[in-house]
C-alpha cells in the first residue's frame, strides 16, 4: 500500500465532477486500499478519490476514525435528505482552515459496494455531514463553497495563503 499526496486547494482536479466508476477492476481496489491508507494517515474520518488527484466517484469513510472500520462507496448519491445540522468542518484538501457549515441531519444514499452490489441506507448525524462532505468532492466541491459572504471573508487569509503556496 501506498501514501498518496493529498491535493490542496486550490488544484483544479477538486473543482471538477468526478466520472462514474463503470466496472471495478484491480487497480481500482488497489487504489481503494491506498486511499484508505492515505485517510488514516492522514488522521482523516472521510476521503474522495479526487482529494488525492483522482478524478473518480469514490469515498471512504471511517466515522469511528478506526483501521477496519472503514466504508467504501463507488457512485454514491444523495438519494433524501432531512433536518439540520451546523457543525465545524475542516478538510483535509483545505487545510489550516475551519468553518460552521450547514448540512442535513439525516440522508438516504444508494451506492455500490466492493463487491458491486447496490446499497441503500440512511447515516445520520456525524456520518451523514462525512457522507455528505465526500460526495460534494465528486461533485468538485468543497465545504468553502458552502459558506455565506462573511464566513468565506472570515477564512480569506488562509485561502489567499494556500493559493500563494499553489
Amino acid at each position: 500500500m501506498a501514501i498518496l499526496k493529498v491535493k490542496t486547494y486550490p488544484d483544479e482536479v477538486l473543482a471538477k465532477r468526478s466520472a462514474e466508476v463503470e466496472l471495478l477492476r484491480p487497480e481500482d481496489l488497489e487504489f481503494i486500499k491506498d486511499l484508505i491508507e492515505t485517510m488514516f494517515q492522514s488522521d482523516g474520518v472521510g476521503m474522495a478519490a479526487p482529494q488525492v488527484g483522482v478524478s473518480k466517484r469514490i469515498i471512504v469513510i471511517s466515522p469511528e476514525a478506526k483501521k477496519g472500520k472503514e466504508k467504501v462507496y463507488i457512485n454514491p448519491e444523495i438519494l433524501l435528505q432531512s433536518g439540520t445540522q451546523l457543525k465545524e468542518e475542516g478538510c483535509l484538501s483545505v487545510p489550516g482552515v475551519t468553518a460552521e457549515v450547514r448540512r442535513a441531519k439525516t440522508v438516504k444514499i444508494r451506492a455500490r459496494d466492493l463487491e458491486w452490489k447496490e446499497t441503500v441506507f440512511e447515516a445520520e448525524n456525524l456520518e451523514a455531514r462525512i457522507l455528505q462532505h465526500e460526495i460534494d468532492h465528486l461533485d468538485g466541491k468543497l465545504f468553502i463553497d458552502r459558506l455565506g459572504f462573511n464566513q468565506r471573508r472570515e477564512i480569506l487569509p488562509g485561502l489567499k495563503m494556500l493559493r500563494s503556496k499553489s
